[in-house]
């Protein structure tokens, strides 16, 4: 199952929108729809960059110059289902232009449930400069091969994920009514 947002963003450069991009420690602040259980909640309990995937200590948030083309970073994110750690790797940087990539490095589970193995769940995020202040925005979900059927009977818990993180980026509140997909 692939999910797709797009959307415009407005800032005056590529580095402040990096910079809230790689602001994991604001995670907690992002709140999405849950449709299991119909509330507004936090996007993660807590989340950071750690120093590679078997690594426990977090350090700070990136800044935008740490965006290099054929960077590779590894994150983590603390949320109802434990703890995960992630793969971002920075396909492709210019000074108008970023792509980036994410996986899961470790399997995702559900109480007892594994929902996604490693590398099941794939982001790719696109920013494009279109005008002076205006920036095309652009984000996929993918669950492909080694996801559960629990996590793919809906299209719904994506398109709210991705609206949640769209509306940070656009800097607006992330819990605004109606949810983009209420079931």
């Amino acid at each position: 199952m692939v999910t797709a947002l797009a959307g415009t963003l407005r800032a005056s450069s590529l580095d402040e929108l990096l910079d809230r991009y790689a602001a994991l420690s604001r995670y907690p602040s992002i709140r999405f729809w849950s449709t299991t259980n119909q509330a507004w909640e936090p996007f993660a309990a807590s989340a950071g960059f750690v120093d590679g995937p078997e690594a426990h200590y977090s350090h700070p948030d990136l800044s935008a110059a740490d965006f290099e083309t054929g960077r590779t970073f590894y994150y983590y994110e603390i949320d109802r289902t434990g703890r995960t750690i992630h793969r971002l790797v920075v396909h492709r940087r210019t000074q108008d232009t970023v792509e980036l990539a994410t996986d899961n490095v470790t399997a995702i589970r559900y109480a007892p449930f594994t929902i996604f193995e490693p590398e099941a769940l794939k982001t790719f995020t696109s920013i494009q400069r279109l005008g002076p202040d205006a920036w095309g925005y652009y984000q996929t979900i993918s669950a492909g091969s080694g996801s559960d059927f629990i996590a793919v009977r809906s299209p719904s818990p994506y398109i709210n994920r991705l609206t949640a993180l769209y509306r940070y980026m656009a800097g607006i509140p992330t819990d605004g009514q109606p949810p983009a997909a209420p079931n």
